[in-house]
């Protein structure tokens, strides 16, 4: 199980070092958008310390930072050093001082105990194999009254954008997800309220809540829709595309888009919900 484990974490790395110069970079920024609306749920105050699981390129850590400004301090971690390269980048853009970012495990956390007012964690948790240990470890490194808060994906999919699960299952026909494989005995249901509330409940946490958002994010065109599907975790599916198939993927693709195009071009809602928890 260990060495399951070990691997998942490899591919998880190679797959966001592979995508980190472009992470959010093109199209619609969702991942800003709901990093940014996450600090404001998250109620960051003047001078605390917060710690930023799974930074990506930064969508709450710098917006954490304006929060805390000079008086506090936000770290942030990811397991993709080439997600941490692109942060020390954007901070030196920016001028920002009051941030430090740095590679590590959420389940190994290198700090001591109680140290951060808050945790953030934005589309980061399900990524995790022993999420029950990196929640462990987020309940040790939080202060007495620290709150940890997160992003998932709402189990709830854009019904206009159905066609595309079958058209993976048409050219990967034999396509598992390798992590829930893995955590087959005990599956997290990350993409429900329900399933939230009863792993924050399970891990300690008190004082939960969870809040739902729908989201219409509008793509130009097809490109722009076809680029951006290259800029995060789902490049893991699509390289798993044979080679002398993807030209008859993409092309189904785009005659899917210009079907559902609008005239101010291709909507796509995500839904999302953000999770609290207190450790009393």
């Amino acid at each position: 199980m260990e060495d399951k484990s070990i691997e998942i974490k490899k591919d998880i790395t190679n797959i966001f070092n592979k995508v980190s110069a472009v992470f959010d970079g093109s199209g619609p920024r969702y991942f800003t958008y709901f990093g940014e609306r996450l600090v404001e749920f998250a109620d960051v105050k003047e001078g605390e310390r917060v710690l930023d699981v799974a930074s990506g390129k930064g969508a709450s850590l710098f917006s954490a930072a304006e929060k805390v400004g000079k008086s506090g301090v936000v770290t942030g971690i990811d397991i993709a050093e080439g997600m941490v390269n692109e942060i020390d980048l954007e901070m030196q853009r920016r001028g920002v001082k009051n941030v430090h970012a740095m590679v590590m495990d959420a389940e190994k956390l290198e700090f001591a105990n109680q140290t951060f007012q808050h945790i953030l964690c934005g589309f980061g948790v399900f990524f995790l194999p022993n999420y029950k240990v990196a929640f462990h470890e987020f309940m040790r490194v939080l202060k007495s009254g620290g709150r940890f808060s997160f992003t998932t994906f709402l189990r709830k999919k854009d019904e206009k954008f159905m066609w595309l699960n079958e058209l993976f299952d048409k050219y990967l026909p034999v396509f598992e997800d390798e992590l829930d494989e893995y955590q087959s005995e005990d599956i997290p249901e990350f993409d429900t309220e329900e399933g939230l509330y009863k792993i924050l409940n399970q891990a300690g946490f008190k004082n939960i809540q969870v809040i739902s958002e729908e989201k219409v994010f509008i793509y130009k065109d097809e490109q722009e829709w076809w680029d951006k599907l290259w800029t995060h975790g789902a490049i893991s599916t699509l390289e798993k595309i044979p080679k002398d198939m993807l030209e008859d993927f993409k092309s189904e693709v785009f005659e899917k888009l210009r079907e559902m195009k609008e005239a101010g071009g291709i909507p796509h809602t995500k839904s999302v919900l953000y999770a609290f928890g207190e450790k009393l």
